[in-house]
């Protein structure tokens, strides 16, 4: 069994992800996400001591959207960078993690987490969640999983029917459990 070209790409790019996530949760990578801007050392600066500060705000409702789709970590990478790019697109006239988080009928789970802070340090899986939340929040752009124009995903096994949006259309990405059943489907280029 051969695997084509395209996959073997897609596989490289999302290993690529998972190790910077891990080696940004261990600071190895710190000093290469902060660029030579004031503003941007300040951000990442803010983010792990100001909890009050616009960065490790956009970065808890990043968390919260993760939270609420899933605990599993690779699929909280890539629905990250789904939201990231819904942010930097201006998805739907939003451009901020928070509003892109609260546009309504977007993120279903939502509104159970809304109230989760920082300050939930007995849930472990959390606190992971805000790791790779701010991973990707300050990740170099070129470490991208999936291409900017990813903005939709469902998961197949906790819907009662394909949402209208992706009839007719081919994922751009799957992620699969270890028995094969497809657990997210990621498209690109929905209206």
């Amino acid at each position: 069994m051969t695997i084509p070209t395209r996959d073997w790409l897609t596989l490289l790019k999302f290993g690529t992800m998972i190790l910077a996530v891990f080696a940004l949760q261990s600071h190895l990578l710190l000093a290469q996400t902060i660029t030579e801007t004031k503003v941007d050392k300040t951000a990442l600066v803010a983010a792990y001591t100001d909890y009050s500060s616009p960065a490790a705000q956009e970065i808890l409702w990043l968390a919260r959207v993760l939270y609420s789709e899933t605990k599993v970590k690779e699929e909280q990478i890539m629905v990250a960078w789904v939201v990231r790019n819904r942010v930097e697109t201006g998805y739907r006239g939003e451009n901020t993690y928070e509003a892109v988080a609260r546009d309504p009928k977007q993120f279903s789970g939502i509104k159970s987490v809304s109230k989760l802070e920082y300050s939930d340090t007995d849930r472990k899986i959390w606190m992971d969640t805000i790791n790779i939340a701010r991973a990707v929040y300050f990740a170099d752009a070129s470490l991208r999983p999936i291409a900017k124009s990813v903005r939709h995903f469902y998961s197949p096994e906790v819907v009662v029917r394909d949402p209208n949006w992706a009839k007719s259309k081919t994922p751009a990405i799957v992620l699969r459990d270890s028995k094969g059943s497809v657990q997210f489907a990621f498209y690109d280029n929905v209206k």
